[in-house]
């Protein structure tokens, strides 16, 4: 199989050590990078015609990010009938319906294993599971930089400054790091995770969000006190109306398995009706695990696998139960009574955090 690569950064240079390092039946034919590329001059194109012309090219990887061109690209090649494989949330969970029908009406396949839980295997067998039972609910921590971050701040005593610093440094979290501190990209990866799962479309922007971009030592400090370890954690459950669905800070038990998951881990649990619980532990990020990710849809694809039904019938959020929440407002900090996700983001606090029981 023949595949044209878009970007030749992070994951992209990921993805291309994967496919050359192994005899695997694939072969990268153009890489779309407008940068120098040495020892790749012969396969460099800076125009994406190149690719979309070339018959010879089965398959489109796309590890730009962003929205545009990548948008633009993906659905070219798609409705070029060249299949695509992406890591790109932002990417699949705004053009999620688009993309999937043009995939559908030009009979090629849309895959992105690596968009949520990078290396881990979370979405394949999030889909394996759902061929057979039904998903009750899915939970976990899915984004390794705020999980840096509030690990850091626990155990040593660091301020969000201080570690977001850090994490800065060691190439964690972005020079603009908003995605991950306000949650967004917690909140693509719920929103993905849970369309798959609960086999609706559910919007991104529909889920109740909070961050932890306000997190300050006294909060941290409080939730010490608890015997609890703060992690950001998304949450969907199948319902009767939809699905509900939230992503915002959670004080875990100090002695749970979300609070063992040590720097950038990630940790995602899937509970089935005859299944139960099943989790995932490993690093949801990182060059080479999120490249083989990338590389295990394309073998997938190569040898005929089909992928799992996907509905692009749009999915009612609906509220989740009642949480006690940690708040901290105007200086005060205390332990809320029973509150609905949507009550506690009406009440303009400098910060909350669900009290997970």
């Amino acid at each position: 199989m023949n595949i044209g690569l878009l970007g030749m950064g992070t994951v992209g240079g990921g993805v291309y050590n994967a496919i050359v390092e192994r005899d695997l039946g694939l072969s990268v034919k153009r890489i779309l990078d407008c940068r120098a590329l040495p020892g790749l001059e012969k396969l460099q194109t800076a125009a994406f015609q190149t690719i979309l012309d070339d018959p010879s090219i089965d398959l489109v990887v796309e590890t730009m990010g962003g929205d545009e061109p990548a948008f633009g690209f993906v659905l070219a090649a798609l409705n070029a009938h060249k299949h695509v494989v992406t890591s790109n949330k932002l990417l699949v969970s705004a053009h999620y319906r688009e993309l999937h029908e043009a995939a559908a009406q030009n009979g090629v396949q849309f895959r992105y294993t690596a968009a949520a839980g990078g290396g881990i295997p979370w979405l394949y067998n999030l889909a394996r599971a759902k061929r057979c039972d039904d998903i009750l609910s899915i939970q976990g921590v899915i984004n390794g930089t705020t999980n840096f971050i509030l690990d850091g701040m626990y155990t040593q005593n660091g301020d969000f400054d201080e570690m977001l610093s850090e994490a800065q440094r060691l190439g964690y979290a972005e020079r603009d790091p908003s995605a991950d501190i306000d949650a967004l990209d917690t909140q693509r990866k719920c929103a993905l995770s849970a369309s798959l799962a609960f086999d609706a479309y559910v919007p991104a922007a529909s889920i109740p969000t909070a961050g932890i971009r306000h997190i300050t030592k006294e909060d941290i400090a409080y939730c010490k006190n608890l015997g609890r370890v703060c992690r950001l954690m998304f949450y969907a459950s199948r319902a009767d109306e939809g699905v509900c669905a939230q992503v915002e800070p959670v004080f875990v038990p100090g002695d749970s398995a979300a609070a063992t998951i040590r720097g950038c881990g990630n940790m995602i649990t899937l509970t089935g009706k005859h299944l139960g619980e099943l989790t995932m532990i490993g690093q949801g990020a990182g060059r080479e695990p999120t490249g083989v990710a990338v590389v295990q849809d394309i073998l997938d694809i190569a040898q005929g696998l089909i992928q799992a039904p996907f509905s692009t019938a749009e999915a009612a959020v609906c509220a989740t139960a009642p949480y006690r929440y940690y708040v901290r407002k105007d200086g005060a900090q205390y332990v809320s009574e029973p509150i609905s996700a949507a009550q506690i983001h009406k009440e303009g606090a400098d910060f909350f955090a669900r009290i997970a029981e």
